[in-house]
C-alpha cells in the first residue's frame, strides 16, 4: 500500500461520490417494490399508478444477484419495474434524485407522472421530481429494459441464454447507488474540476444560474487555505480558471489530493454547497514515452473486470477498496477497468491511493445504426461523469474491434472511429485517447495490442520483428496470421505503444470448471516460471511504454487471475510484486 495518504473532507462514509458531497441528502438504497414484466403489459395495466405488490429487492443490487435478495442469474425477462416511496418536508425546496447507473433503458414516474426516459446502462443520471410531488409521501416508479440485443451497448453481459467464452451473468436495473438532494432553488448544476501540473491551474467547468457568484476555496491536505476566488455567473455553462503560484502534482508515487468547497451565492445568500477535491496532474506524449507530471512513467496494468460473487457487477465500498489494496499489493500501479465503468466511488479510492487508471466504454457486438448513434450519446456522457479523477490518465473507445466487427472492411466504420477519436480529444485534451484497444487502430495516442504467447521464445520470435516493422510504417500483425495493429491508411507516426494484454494464465485443478489462455499450469512455481519469461520479454522492448497483464481475479468461467473470484491468493502476491519490481532495478532508463 501507499504510505502517503492525503484524506480529503468530502468523503464522508455512506456518500456514493465524495466528488460532490452536499449535506442535505438522503440515500434511498435498499428495499424497494419490484416486479418481472413478463408480456410487457405493465404500462396497459399502468404500474406507475397501481404497482403490483409482493415482491422486494435491495437496491443497488441487480435481481441476478445474491445481494439483491432475488438471485435469479439464469433468468432473462427484458421489462422490470421498481417502485419506492420518498418523503418531502419542505416545498420551498428542489429535491433532485441521482441515478448513478440503471441498466439499460429507463423510463421514470413521480406520482404516477411520467418524468423522463434515459437509455444507458453505465452512466448516471438526475430527475428533477419538484414538479411532481407535493408535501408527504411521495413515489418513484421506474421501468427498465434490458434486453439481450448485440447492438445494445452491454460491456461483458452475455447475449445468450448461457455464458461462455469471456461474457458473463448480465445485470438489469438499477446497479450503482442512488441519493436524494435537498436543494435551494439555485443550485449548481453540473460542475468538473481539472487540475494542471504543468499550467498550475485549477480548471472549473460550470452550470449555475447567471448573475449568481460562485466561490471556489482550495485548501491543501490539512485544510489550510490556499486560494479563494469568486466568479460571477455570466453564461450558464461556465469555463473558469484559479491560477496558482505552486502546486503539488498528483501521481501514483505521491497521490497528492486538495480539498474544494465550491460555494454560490445569490447576491449575500448561500445558495449551494459543494465539497470535492483535485489532483494536479498533466499527461502527456514525448517521442514514444508517456510523461506524467513530465516523468517518463512505465505502466504497469492489471485487467480489473469488476465482478464479485455475490453482487455481480455492483460492489460494496468495501469490496472496491479491497481490489485498490490488492492491486497495490500485487506491484501495479494502475489499471485497466475493462468493458466497466466504476463509480465514482471506486475512482475516489484509486485517486485516494495512487493508481492509474485507463477507463474503457462498454462495447455493444453488432455494428448498426442504432449503436452507431448510441456511441455517440453515450460514450462522451460516460467520459464527462468522471472527468474530475485525476487518477484517470486514457480512456479506451472500443476493445478489440467488439461491435465493430467490420472495421478491417469498412471505411464507414473506421472513419467512425476517427470521427469519435476526436469527438473525445476534444473533450479531454489533456488526456491520452485510444481508439481500439488491441489491434486495427485508426487514430490513437497508444498503440495498444494484445498476444497471449505463452513464453518469452515465442513472443520474441514473432513480436520482436513486428513491433520493429510497425514502427517502421509497415501493417505488422500483431497477433499471427489474425489481427494487424492497424486498418486501412492508418499507420504509425510515434505513439506509445504498449502491450495491453497478455498472460491469462489458468491452473491446470481448474481445466475442468473454466479456461485460461494457453496452457494451463501445475503449481504456483510453474505459473510464477512463466509469468516471470513473459516480462523478460516485455522489459526488453524498450520500445514499450508499459503492459497489461491478465488479470486481477477469475471471473466466472474465466480461471486466469491472480486471486480467485472470492479474491483469495492463488498466487504468492509477495512474487508477484517481486517480479514487477524486477523492471525497476535492471531496466532504469
Amino acid at each position: 500500500m501507499n504510505n502517503r495518504i492525503y484524506p480529503v473532507k468530502s468523503y464522508h462514509k455512506g456518500h456514493p461520490d465524495p466528488t460532490k458531497y452536499r449535506e442535505d441528502y438522503e440515500l434511498l438504497n435498499g428495499e424497494w417494490d419490484f416486479a418481472f414484466d413478463e408480456n410487457d403489459e405493465g404500462l396497459l395495466k399502468h404500474y406507475e399508478k397501481n404497482f403490483p405488490k409482493g415482491r422486494k429487492i435491495i437496491v443497488p443490487y441487480p435481481y441476478q444477484s445474491k445481494a439483491s435478495g432475488i438471485c435469479l442469474p439464469d433468468k432473462q425477462c427484458d421489462v422490470i419495474w421498481y417502485e419506492r416511496e420518498f418523503i418531502v418536508d419542505d416545498p420551498e425546496k428542489t429535491y433532485i434524485i441521482t441515478f448513478q447507473a440503471v441498466d439499460y433503458k429507463t423510463a421514470v414516474f413521480i406520482n404516477g407522472e411520467y418524468v423522463l426516459t434515459h437509455e444507458g446502462g453505465y452512466d448516471g443520471f438526475c430527475v428533477d421530481a419538484t414538479p411532481f410531488v407535493s408535501s408527504g409521501k411521495n413515489k418513484i416508479t421506474l421501468r427498465v429494459e434490458d434486453t439481450m440485443s448485440i447492438d445494445q451497448v452491454r460491456g461483458k453481459q452475455r447475449w445468450r441464454k448461457n455464458s461462455f467464452t469471456c461474457f458473463y451473468t448480465e445485470t438489469s436495473g438499477i446497479v450503482k447507488d442512488v441519493y436524494m438532494e435537498r436543494l435551494s432553488k439555485k443550485h449548481i448544476e453540473e460542475f468538473t474540476l481539472k487540475g494542471d501540473y504543468e499550467t498550475k491551474t485549477l480548471s472549473i467547468c460550470v452550470s449555475a444560474p447567471v448573475d449568481t457568484t460562485l466561490a471556489v476555496a482550495l485548501s491543501d491536505s490539512d485544510g489550510k487555505l490556499v486560494k479563494r476566488q469568486k466568479f460571477l455567473i455570466t453564461a450558464n455553462e461556465e469555463e473558469l480558471a484559479m491560477q496558482l503560484n505552486v502546486v503539488t502534482g498528483w501521481s501514483c508515487e505521491n497521490p497528492y489530493l486538495y480539498n474544494v468547497e465550491l460555494s454560490l451565492f445569490d447576491g449575500d445568500k448561500k445558495t449551494d454547497n459543494i465539497l470535492s477535491y483535485c489532483g494536479f496532474v498533466t499527461v502527456s506524449l514525448d517521442n514514444g514515452r508517456i510523461l506524467i507530471n513530465g516523468k517518463d512513467t512505465y505502466l504497469k496494468f492489471v485487467l480489473n473486470q469488476g465482478y464479485w460473487t455475490d453482487t455481480i457487477s455492483s460492489p460494496t465500498e468495501d469490496e472496491i477498496l479491497r481490489d485498490v489494496e490488492l492491486t497495490l499489493a500485487c506491484g501495479f500501479n494502475g489499471a485497466r477497468m475493462h468493458e466497466h465503468v466504476p463509480s465514482p466511488l471506486n475512482f475516489y479510492y484509486m485517486d485516494l491511493y495512487g493508481l492509474y487508471a485507463f477507463q474503457e466504454c462498454p462495447s455493444a457486438y453488432g455494428y448498426s445504426y442504432k449503436s452507431q448513434k448510441q456511441y455517440f450519446k453515450q460514450f462522451p456522457r460516460l467520459i464527462r461523469e468522471h472527468l474530475s479523477h485525476p487518477c484517470i490518465i486514457a480512456y479506451v473507445l472500443w476493445n478489440e474491434s467488439w461491435g465493430i466487427n467490420e472495421i478491417k472492411e469498412s471505411a464507414e466504420i473506421q472513419q467512425m472511429t476517427a470521427d469519435m477519436y476526436a469527438l473525445v480529444k476534444s473533450m479531454v485534451s489533456d488526456r491520452l485517447v485510444i481508439s481500439n484497444d488491441g489491434w486495427e487502430h485508426t487514430v490513437s495516442d497508444i498503440i495498444t495490442f494484445h498476444n497471449y504467447a505463452e513464453s518469452y521464445d515465442e513472443l520474441h520470435s514473432f513480436l520482436d520483428g513486428n513491433v520493429q516493422r510497425m514502427m517502421a510504417g509497415e501493417n505488422a500483425e500483431c497477433v499471427q496470421n489474425v489481427k494487424d495493429f492497424f486498418v486501412g491508411n492508418y499507420r504509425y507516426t510515434g505513439q506509445a505503444i504498449m502491450l495491453s494484454e497478455f498472460a491469462g494464465i489458468a491452473f491446470a485443478k481448474d481445466d475442468s470448471i473454466g479456461w485460461g489462455y494457453g496452457k494451463s499450469v501445475g503449481t504456483e512455481k510453474d505459473f510464477l516460471k512463466k509469468y516471470g519469461e513473459m516480462l523478460d520479454f516485455i522489459y526488453g522492448q524498450k520500445e514499450l511504454c508499459g503492459f497489461c497483464m491478465t488479470q486481477l481475479t477469475d471471473v466466472y468461467q474465466e480461471k486466469n487471475g491472480i486471486f480467485s473470484m472470492d479474491r483469495s491468493e492463488k498466487v504468492s502476491v509477495e512474487a508477484i510484486k517481486k517480479l514487477h519490481g524486477r523492471r525497476d532495478e535492471t531496466c532504469k532508463r
